[in-house]
């Protein structure tokens, strides 16, 4: 985890200069934006000891712009272990551009065709199967249509979980292989039916620990719930699984990051649940967007993400079994849910 992310804090350096020089967007935040990006960072950061702050504010005041971008990246490399960044206005709308629209349900978490991924391999009929890739909010919309896009996203997955549960389906995959992050919320909310397991309980599934509290996660009243705050709201509408208490098998990979790896956190502990694959990338820590005064978009990294039992240090998910082979993770999920007795016991 170390040696990954040294590297890619070199290859942040090595890219500010080849950025900056060859574009026409505005490189740094403005005066007023960088002290405030400042002083959130200096007050909120998970890691903010280790930067000297007054040191800092004494270079970036003579520093040229290539150079105070330089000093600012280092900077959010070092209090967020390489999780958080600043973007500029520009950045913020290739971003958008680039992942605000997620591929249909039907294609990103349903039951894939043989073709649609190089590492497929036939899931048994008797088992469901979701895949939950990334999701990123559109910024650039409203408040009240970015919940509306939110909750079409949740109810998406939700169809293709009520979709497959016809009855026949003993055991369920979820695949959180290729999520790479994002809104965590609309995807906790999503796979909700799943998350339930016997129903006991206050819906408990995990944990934001900063130096200031915990922040737990909740999913119960077709809501998820952050802290106090009924983040997302389905209502009514929510679906609640044939079999709540039926097995799930999470998949893993080292593409596995930030919101996926909270998904991840989310099922550990769930009554009937194992994880198969490859250690995570170690992003499992918490971000939260500020919009600064210049409409750059800054990603504070400030707290740690953790189980329903407080396991968690914002490093690398390592599952429960250890299978490097994609198609084999998928492979063995697959035999350790058809040996469950849920399974067992129906033909």
């Amino acid at each position: 985890m170390k040696g990954s992310r040294s590297a890619r804090a070199a290859l942040v350096a090595t890219l500010v200069s080849l950025v900056a020089a060859g574009s026409g967007w505005a490189q740094v935040p403005t005066p007023e934006a960088r002290e405030q990006m400042l002083t959130l960072l200096q007050e909120r950061s998970l890691h903010r000891e280790r930067v000297d702050w007054v040191q800092l504010r004494r270079e970036l005041a003579s520093a040229d712009e290539a150079r105070q971008r330089t000093l600012l990246l280092e900077a959010i490399e070092k209090v967020s272990d390489g999780h958080g960044r600043w973007l500029t206005i520009e950045e913020v709308a290739q971003e958008q551009r680039r992942k605000a629209m997620p591929a249909p349900a039907s294609a990103s978490a349903g039951r894939p065709a043989a073709a649609a991924t190089p590492d497929a391999v036939p899931v048994p009929v008797r088992l469901g199967l979701i895949r939950v890739g990334a999701y990123i909010s559109d910024r650039t919309a409203a408040p009240r249509m970015q919940r509306e896009q939110d909750l079409t996203h949740a109810a998406d997955l939700q169809r293709v979980i009520r979709r497959q549960d016809d009855g026949s389906r003993c055991g369920w995959i979820v695949d959180l292989r290729g999520n790479g992050g994002g809104n965590m919320w609309p995807m906790l909310l999503g796979i909700a039916p799943l998350l339930a397991g016997d129903g006991s309980g206050d819906g408990f599934v995990g944990n934001f620990q900063s130096s200031n509290g915990s922040s737990p996660w909740r999913v119960r009243d077709g809501a998820v719930w952050n802290g106090e705050t009924a983040y997302l709201f389905m209502g009514e509408g929510a679906y609640r699984l044939r079999r709540p208490d039926a097995p799930v098998a999470v998949l893993l990979s080292g593409r596995t990051a930030s919101s996926g790896e909270a998904i991840a956190l989310a099922f550990r502990g769930r009554p009937a649940t194992r994880s198969f694959g490859s250690a995570t990338a170690g992003y499992s820590t918490g971000n939260s967007p500020t919009t600064l005064v210049d409409g750059s978009l800054l990603l504070l990294t400030g707290s740690v993400m953790q189980d329903r039992f407080g396991h968690g240090n914002g490093a690398r998910i390592t599952p429960d079994v250890l299978v490097e082979g994609a198609g084999d993770a998928m492979q063995a999920a697959s035999e350790w849910l058809l040996s469950q007795p849920a399974c067992q016991a129906r033909p």
